[in-house]
């Protein structure tokens, strides 16, 4: 579906808490921005279920691929062409909210932008980054292992790993430093996101930041199904503000890339202040 579609403003509404908000069809939104917003260039593949992007030093390469659970894969390599085992990792599920997505993209991308050696060093206690979750009342629970923080709804936790994890198992699929997910027993609205140990924090926090805040998110209220409207907040916009609103709220340098249709989240500059991309739809199939 192209944005356009996605955006009619005569159904657009505010949708809390952001975690219930699903994906919607954001992702196309995200992929389309990415070569614009960051400057990383699009490799080619015969593979039209895969979507590979690199940053022009090629130590960061990010992935779309279909057919995976986890179809968001970022592999940080400080020797891009060592072929070894990456310094670090992301992995985000089909139903991450593409705002929290574009809120660890356009941080990865600052963070190589200011200083190259900075994306791949983390540095510091990662107990700071849990914090965004204790500003919004979430629940604390300390084990000698973990410290996870729960939703007020108990659908969502952020499970940090406090020890180290077995030999050669310090991966986003066997014991990420870094776990938020939402679990509600529904596909469109459970999503898992994965970190390993040596992320940088300022990436982790601009996750976790994104994740807690309880600024609503846009969402086209035809997608929303009866189960996700039960437990959303959902406050609906007069067709007219729409525009008006994504500005003043601000967006990330990625969606803002894509054009008018950008979605809102916490920080980033004015969509006014963002010059439009060429829609060049990238679309993926679920």
């Amino acid at each position: 579906m192209h944005t356009q579609d996605w955006y009619d403003a005569d159904h657009m509404v505010h949708v809390t808490p952001r975690h219930l908000a699903g994906a919607e069809h954001g992702i196309d939104t995200v992929l389309q921005a990415i070569p614009k917003a960051y400057g990383w260039y699009t490799h080619s593949s015969e593979d039209r279920d895969f979507t590979a992007f690199a940053s022009p030093c090629e130590r960061i390469r990010l992935g779309f691929r279909n057919e995976y659970d986890d179809p968001w894969q970022l592999v940080a390599r400080s020797d891009a062409y060592s072929g070894g085992l990456a310094d670090w990792q992301i992995a985000f599920g089909w139903q991450t909210p593409p705002e929290l997505v574009a809120a660890a993209l356009d941080e990865v991308a600052a963070a190589l932008a200011e200083d190259d050696e900075r994306a791949f060093t983390c540095g510091g206690s990662g107990l700071r980054v849990l914090f965004p979750f204790a500003q919004q009342d979430w629940t604390e629970t300390v084990t000698a292992s973990t410290c996870t923080f729960t939703s007020p709804d108990g659908l969502a936790t952020a499970r940090l790993r406090l020890t180290d994890p077995p030999l050669h198992q310090d991966g986003p699929w066997h014991s990420p430093y870094l776990l938020v997910s939402c679990t509600t027993g529904e596909s469109l609205t459970s999503w898992e996101a994965r970190f390993t140990a040596n992320t940088p924090l300022r990436i982790l926090t601009a996750f976790t930041a994104a994740a807690a805040s309880p600024e609503p998110l846009l969402r086209n209220s035809t997608y929303l199904g009866q189960e996700m409207t039960a437990r959303l907040t959902v406050t609906p916009l007069a067709p007219a503000p729409v525009r008006r609103a994504a500005a003043a709220a601000g967006a990330s340098p990625a969606l803002a890339a894509a054009g008018p249709a950008a979605k809102v989240i916490v920080s980033g500059p004015p969509l006014s202040t963002v010059p439009s991309a060429d829609s060049h739809a990238i679309f993926h199939r679920r």
